[in-house]
């Protein structure tokens, strides 16, 4: 034991030497956000004898599977007086405890006096489990705290990371001068001297703009907003006709009411269009299904369907499914996941498509499809959540294109190389 690294870079160094008693690092991916969790708690534990000293993530298996092994393998064993594999607990010679926890059990981290607390992922721990849990266990201590995150919408992280920005001094609303116990710091991926730049110009050019922005440059953005946020009218709509020499492709939402076809063309040029839009409401997926055979009986050979993957579970009145129907109408060339994609997935590949983060738009739509739209424009998430506001009911076009997007031009899960301290 004893043999991990303990070496920072500037800006690290500059969050561990501050003294302030609150302080909040909000940085990109790999910028070395474990590394600062890790060299906090040894700190907070050797540097004082009787020390308690907590490490909480989101989840117990995230505690365990972000921190635990590097944590022991960074300590030296001269330190170590006893340690427990399954409770995630060091005790040191020098009588001070660390002690890995989730916050997804929060009613388990309470009624104890902690002297150092570092919270990682905060972005992801519930408001309440600071504020009403963790909070009052430093009172009797004075403990400190860092907090560690990336951004995730402005939420109650952020609020704290604005505490911070307010200098070592300021006005409180009385015109009092305060001394400042926060302090906090926005490091993007590219300050640490240990990511290539060219990995961080890849996922440029691979993400969309708004989650590059969040990722990669820490910068906080909008989740509570329009889903489909690069969007706009006036670089993606125009006249962009259907083609009879390309292949067709058909993103399909079996929602009762409406049943949505977005008809998508690729075209040479690397541009994906969306030519058409089938919406019918208070129909059914037979309906639909010879709606589409009546457009496009001439092109069947080379017409592909993207449905929800729902479709091949839902049964009708003679026993048949979504899929079972299309494929009873001609339509035999068809493709889907076999497990729902998630939200998320299928939101990010459609912004991509709109705009990375390069600036490059890849999809365009004809000013006829209004549904298809409406749905980019109006599709909106639940305030504060990543969950989609289905009340309004705009979102099935949407979510018909996301399907074929979500299959044929996934966002790369980005791993970037390089040493992450």
């Amino acid at each position: 034991m004893g043999g991990g690294q303990l070496k920072v870079h500037l800006g690290q160094k500059r969050v561990l030497q501050d003294p302030r008693r609150f302080r909040v690092i909000v940085a990109g991916r790999r910028w070395g956000k474990t590394q600062v969790c890790k060299i906090a708690l040894i700190q907070a534990a050797a540097g004082k004898k009787n020390q308690l000293v907590w490490y909480v993530a989101p989840t117990y298996q995230m505690a365990r599977d972000i921190l635990w092994e590097d944590l022991k393998l960074s300590i030296p064993s001269k330190w170590v007086k006893r340690m427990n594999e399954t409770r995630m607990t060091i005790r040191l010679v020098n009588g001070s405890t660390i002690m890995l926890k989730g916050a997804d059990k929060p009613d388990s981290l309470r009624g104890v006096g902690i002297s150092f607390l570092v919270m990682d992922e905060a972005q992801d721990v519930k408001e309440d489990t600071w504020e009403k849990v963790l909070r009052p266990t430093l009172a009797t201590t004075g403990g400190r705290v860092i907090f560690i995150g990336t951004p995730k919408s402005f939420n109650w992280l952020y609020d704290k990371f604005q505490e911070g920005q307010k200098g070592d001094t300021y006005k409180d609303e009385k015109g009092r001068t305060v001394v400042n116990a926060w302090k906090s710091w926005q490091f993007p991926t590219i300050t640490s001297p240990f990511i290539p730049k060219k990995e961080i110009e890849q996922a440029r050019r691979d993400m969309d703009e708004k989650s590059f922005r969040q990722e990669f440059e820490a910068s906080f953005e909008t989740m509570s907003g329009r889903v489909y946020y690069a969007f706009n009218r006036k670089e993606h709509v125009g006249d962009f006709a259907f083609n009879p020499h390309l292949p067709i492709m058909v993103g399909q939402d079996f929602n009762i009411d409406p049943m949505s076809s977005v008809i998508i063309q690729e075209q040479p040029n690397g541009e994906i269009w969306v030519v058409d839009e089938c919406v019918l409401f208070g129909s059914n997926t037979q309906e639909t299904a010879d709606e589409l055979a009546r457009r496009y009986y001439r092109h069947m050979n080379s017409l592909r369907i993207y449905p929800d993957p729902a479709g091949n579970n839902r049964s009708h009145g003679r026993g048949e499914s979504d899929l079972d129907i299309l494929r009873e109408a001609g339509f035999k060339n068809i493709k889907f996941k076999r497990k729902h994609p998630a939200v998320a997935d299928r939101v990010n590949s459609v912004n991509r498509l709109l705009k990375t983060a390069e600036g490059v738009i890849r999809l365009r739509v004809d000013r006829k499809c209004r549904h298809f739209i409406n749905a980019l424009e109006q599709t909106i998430y639940k305030p504060g959540t990543r969950e989609v506001d289905k009340s309004a009911g705009v979102e099935h076009a949407a979510d018909a294109f996301g399907y074929y997007a979500d299959l044929e031009h996934p966002v790369r899960d980005i791993k970037i190389l390089g040493v992450s301290l």
